[in-house]
């Protein structure tokens, strides 16, 4: 599944699709110059829904390409509520509605 990511950082804010999702957390690539350890707030925008589901988050590790302009940084939700942590686990076994 790949949905778009809004990702806010220390240094700005980044639009990506990512595909790589989880309850646990997401990989993200990209021009961000994340460090691990830095929070970041993410929104999360599903098509069925009016609002985006924001999240926060802590970089976890970050990858970052040859030529140095990019990066493939990993992130571990903080703070899934109980409401989205319950639609998003319906969402990754069964798919977006229709």
């Amino acid at each position: 599944m790949a949905l778009e990511v809004h990702f806010a950082g220390a240094y700005g804010e980044v639009v990506r699709v990512v595909d790589d999702i989880s309850l646990g957390g997401l990989r993200i690539s990209g021009p961000i110059p994340a460090v691990a350890g830095e929070k970041v707030d993410l929104a999360l925008r599903l098509p069925h829904l009016s609002s985006d589901v924001k999240v926060t988050g802590t970089v976890v590790w970050v990858e970052p390409s040859a030529a140095g302009d990019h990066a493939t940084v990993g992130i571990r939700f903080e703070d899934l509520d109980p409401a989205n942590h319950v639609m998003l686990s319906h969402i990754f076994r069964r798919g977006l509605p229709e």
